[in-house]
């Protein structure tokens, strides 16, 4: 009995996750508010309110790994290759360079004005430095922004968390070997990136070529 029940308390809350998800957005379509806003909102109360729901860091890390998947995943499906195309550029310019310049203010404002060491400011900073890929696509999902602005506010928001974590894992191989310099940060986010980008073009051709031979019954699948 004891794992039925423990079972039934994992769909019981999975199911209570999904239905604020879903109420979460009919909130959001009311108020204008992202529904990823509401629903970050009623987790925070949930987890003060009930402690016991509070799960280990390598928990939340490996669904929030999933749930970005997801994500980007969801959002570089919504964009499409044509509407791409017409804002690679600014795309690329902002997700990289514009990550890299958010990450450097925040950094210089956490050491000055927090008087923490370089390298703990540096973490902080490209922790904070991508914008939130689930709100973005949450607001301009009903094309609030319409044209080529809300094409590179969406594809700026999806370019920009693969840019900060390359960053983040080159930051945390300095902090964590003593004996690397910090070349070893741009040689980690350049394996990172390079290898994130061969294989993100080749499951895409490969997913385009699946899907012209393969008939789903609905467009969700």
């Amino acid at each position: 009995m004891h794992d039925v029940t423990h079972f039934g308390l994992i769909v019981l809350v999975a199911a209570c996750g999904f239905g604020a998800a879903l109420l979460a957005s009919k909130v959001s379509a009311r108020t204008s508010i992202p529904a990823a806003a509401v629903f970050l909102v009623a987790a925070a109360l949930l987890s003060d309110a009930f402690p016991g729901l509070e799960l280990s860091t390598t928990t939340v890390g490996r669904i929030a790994t999933l749930a970005l998947i997801v994500i980007l995943f969801d959002g570089g499906a919504s964009i499409g290759l044509r509407r791409f195309r017409v804002a690679a550029v600014p795309i690329a310019v902002l997700g990289v360079v514009g990550t890299f310049a958010t990450a450097g203010i925040a950094t210089v404002f956490v050491h000055y004005a927090l008087g923490m060491h370089w390298l703990v400011a540096g973490l902080l900073g490209a922790a904070v430095s991508p914008t939130d890929p689930a709100v973005m696509f949450s607001v301009l999902g009903e094309r609030e922004i319409a044209g080529r602005t809300g094409t590179i506010l969406e594809g700026e928001s999806g370019a920009n968390d693969p840019v900060g974590i390359a960053l983040m894992l080159g930051l945390l191989q300095l902090a964590t070997h003593s004996g690397d310099s910090f070349w070893v940060v741009p040689r980690v986010f350049c394996e990172q990136m390079g290898i994130g980008l061969a294989i993100g073009i080749a499951g895409g051709l490969a997913e385009v070529q699946l899907m012209r031979r393969v008939s789903l019954p609905s467009s969700g699948l």
